[in-house]
């Protein structure tokens, strides 16, 4: 797998810091000062990792136009999806789309809260004209898009909320973008649907095959 020279210097600089530790340590058996000396030197290279340490990539900076908006779960949950200025389209882009339910309930000082992914699937983003189009065909049976509910001590409250998770690569670093967009019980088609050479391309990479636990586990 191939690394960026950042990767490699971070890589060099950790390998070189381990090494040099094992043997300032076995160096101590033996001779305590070459030892203490060999391990400054670690303490060094591992600063030095410390420096090179790559960063986490930088988000995508997508805006969602939602076709059918909202979306339907009798219809199609779609749209595109529009580089801000100054950015570019990813490379390979895929979509996911994911519903979760969200159970909280208010401490004393602290909300405890759990989230469950009821249901997801993922497929490609199509490149179109300066946008990438996808479009989903959600379950009739899921749950829409709730508000969230007024939290309590004495028991757990739920709501299910709708989010698009995009994925794709830029400069050979692989990104990602989470919007959370709206869903509701309908049958609305796209206005502009994905062109004919997508949409015979329009299946599902992966999704969820388990189902949905309908227990909520207290904390």
């Amino acid at each position: 797998m191939s690394h960026t020279p950042e990767q490699r210097l971070y890589r060099a600089w950790l390998v070189m810091a381990l090494l040099i530790t094992v043997m300032g340590v076995a160096a101590l058996a033996y001779n305590p000062v070459p030892g203490i000396v060999t391990l400054v030197g670690a303490a060094f290279c591992g600063w030095r990792a410390w420096l090179a340490r790559p960063g986490a990539p930088e988000p995508l900076s997508l805006r969602l136009e939602t076709d059918p908006a909202p979306g339907s779960l009798g219809g199609d949950v779609g749209g595109r999806l529009h580089p801000e200025e100054g950015t570019t389209l990813p490379v390979d882009p895929e979509v996911t789309l994911v519903c979760t339910r969200l159970c909280e309930k208010a401490g004393h000082q602290t909300v405890s809260h759990r989230r469950d992914w009821v249901w997801w699937e993922t497929r490609p983003a199509f490149p179109e004209s300066h946008c990438l189009a996808f479009r989903f065909e959600p379950p009739v049976s899921l749950p829409a898009t709730e508000p969230r509910p007024e939290l309590s001590e004495a028991e757990w409250h739920c709501h299910h909320y709708w989010t698009l998770v995009v994925r794709g690569s830029v400069a050979g670093q692989v990104r990602e973008q989470r919007l959370r967009l709206r869903v509701v019980p309908g049958e609305a088609r796209m206005a502009q649907p994905i062109a004919p050479e997508s949409e015979a391309r329009n299946q599902p990479l992966a999704r969820d095959e388990q189902e949905p636990a309908d227990a909520i586990l207290e904390a």
